[in-house]
């Protein structure tokens, strides 16, 4: 059914000179395919790309986002396996030996952990480290089954079974940001096993003006959107201890004024959300988000 092992799929807007760094990291095979998405406003071609090697150049409309552009990869994917990757992004040089050695595995995702780096330093960033922790918890017993699965809500640093998301219809949601959180979980929730490496095989950067450190009203408020539809499914389908806090998002509208609060406040009504779940953590939550945000503060914008 499938003719690769692979398919790497890569969403891409305005970030041509991040590309061969990624590209450079993923092993040139004829069972791994890579496919480069764009939905920028203005097209980028294979020559503005200037990558010597063999992948699919594909297109999606602007307004559909980086979930549309992944929609489309997945649409045009011929791997067993299907890996996702940000464009500013890269692999670890061994990461595609920690996929292979897992390619003919019965799980549906095999979870890896994830590191973290500054984009203009190398220096190490934390962004990465509540994955890792994820799997190091999983794999000590520290935590179970259904945490990590509904948890770990990169697509980033997973291999993927292709017939899952065929079989569940699962596709990522097209959306302003968080893209990626209820694919994370559907997959997650409707994967018939899943397996775990304490191996890093991807490493996430932190770098100005991409999503992560957007503050923007539309930016949060698709955050906000997204956490309530995840809170909603796992409380429906019988896991509400693993709602999450709201806390973070209710933080970041208070300087927007009283009309966008009620907007908020309406949102919690329609959703039935508590918005105290977690409340008990909000202090340590607090601290640790202020204090990540002064670190990354030079790679803000509003």
């Amino acid at each position: 059914m499938y003719d690769k092992d692979f398919s790497v799929i890569i969403p891409h807007r305005d970030s041509v000179s991040l590309l061969a760094k990624l590209f450079a990291s993923i092993p040139v095979s004829e069972k791994i395919e890579v496919i480069l998405v764009d939905n920028s406003p203005i097209p980028v071609s294979r020559e503005m790309i200037g990558v010597n090697r063999d992948y699919q150049l594909l297109y999606s409309a602007p307004e559909r986002g980086a979930g549309g552009a992944r929609n489309v990869g997945i649409e045009h994917a011929h791997g067993k396996w299907l890996i996702f990757a940000d464009a500013d992004d890269y692999f670890t040089e061994d990461a595609f030996d920690t996929f292979l050695s897992m390619k003919d595995t019965k799980a549906e995702i095999v979870f890896t952990c994830m590191g973290g780096a500054y984009i203009d330093t190398g220096e190490r960033a934390s962004r990465g480290d509540i994955y890792t922790r994820m799997v190091k918890d999983y794999l000590a017993g520290k935590k179970s089954e259904m945490s990590l699965r509904l948890g770990f809500s990169s697509p980033c640093c997973k291999m993927i079974s292709h017939d899952l998301v065929r079989r569940e219809h699962i596709q990522f949601d097209e959306v302003k940001a968080s893209n990626d959180v209820y694919f994370s979980l559907l997959t997650g929730y409707y994967a018939k096993t899943i397996e775990a490496i304490d191996k890093i095989s991807y490493i996430a950067t932190v770098s100005r003006g991409t999503l992560t450190q957007r503050r923007d009203l539309s930016v949060v408020e698709s955050r906000f959107r997204v956490k309530l539809r995840y809170n909603q499914f796992v409380k429906n389908h019988g896991y509400p201890n693993h709602q999450k806090s709201i806390m973070n998002q209710v933080r970041q509208i208070v300087g927007f004024g009283p009309r966008v609060w009620l907007h908020f406040g309406w949102l919690l009504i329609q959703y039935r959300q508590n918005p105290l779940i977690g409340w008990h953590n909000w202090k340590r939550t607090w601290t640790k988000v202020v204090k990540q945000e002064n670190k990354d503060k030079r790679y803000r914008v509003k």
